[in-house]
């Protein structure tokens, strides 16, 4: 098995039924600094979820302070933009993002033993979302390009249901998070699981793919409820 599947606490034998949500927080999650309420939707508007977002097409919104706001991506006529973080103060920013790739059991026990005909698939898909975190900004377009100083991709598998659980984390001192980096090197280490095991198995479903916690800049911490 990967040197990435867990291990059973207290002992050396490998541990399939651990899942993240069991396993002990990489972060301290009582660091210093404001812990602000969740927002929801990102944009600064307060709404409780994306759906719900009222900050579109750059027009001006209330804040729950009163202040105005616009959404960040976009000029007062529509056009996008990359928004300008130059002014602000560079801090520790800390994204972890989580995911689900669902397979069936002859499949997850071929990836125990690996023996799929690709070979190594956890290690693999490692590499692949470290290589996606520092590639983000080709991708999506408003992004900046980020001098990240850790990456990682973390792994569980769970016997039942048949699945691996994934989290991806990405860090960087910088004037802009890195919730892009770590949701895109999780979905590409999912996506690189099904590239590895799309040989024996075709209905694999990757799910669940959201940010989990993040640090650093005005918004604070975020902890997903």
């Amino acid at each position: 098995m990967s040197s990435d599947t867990p291990k059973a606490p207290g002992g050396d034998a490998p541990a399939s039924d651990v899942r993240l949500d069991d396993m002990p927080d990489p972060l301290d999650y009582d660091e210093e600094g404001p812990d602000l309420p969740n927002t929801g939707c990102g944009c600064g508007c307060g709404a409780p979820s994306a759906l719900e977002c009222t900050g579109g097409m750059g027009q001006a919104l209330s804040t729950p302070g009163g202040e105005e706001a616009a959404f960040s991506h976009m000029t007062g006529d529509g056009s996008v933009t990359m928004v300008d973080v130059g002014a602000k103060a560079p801090t520790q920013r800390i994204a972890i993002v989580r995911a689900v790739v669902e397979v069936n059991a002859d499949t997850l026990d071929l990836l125990k033993r690996r023996a799929l005909p690709k070979g190594d698939v956890l290690t693999t898909a490692k590499i692949a979302g470290i290589m996606a975190a520092k590639r983000t900004a080709e991708l999506i377009p408003m992004c900046h390009p980020l001098a990240i100083s850790y990456a990682d991709v973390r792994f569980a598998v769970v016997d039942a249901p048949p699945s691996i659980e994934l989290e991806a984390e990405v860090r960087t001192t910088g004037q802009t998070g890195v919730e892009m980096e770590a949701m895109t090197a999780a979905q590409v280490a999912a996506l690189t699981i099904y590239d590895m095991c799309k040989a024996v198995q075709k209905d694999i479903v990757l799910r669940d793919c959201r940010l989990v916690f993040k640090s650093g800049g005005k918004s604070g911490v975020f902890r997903a409820g």
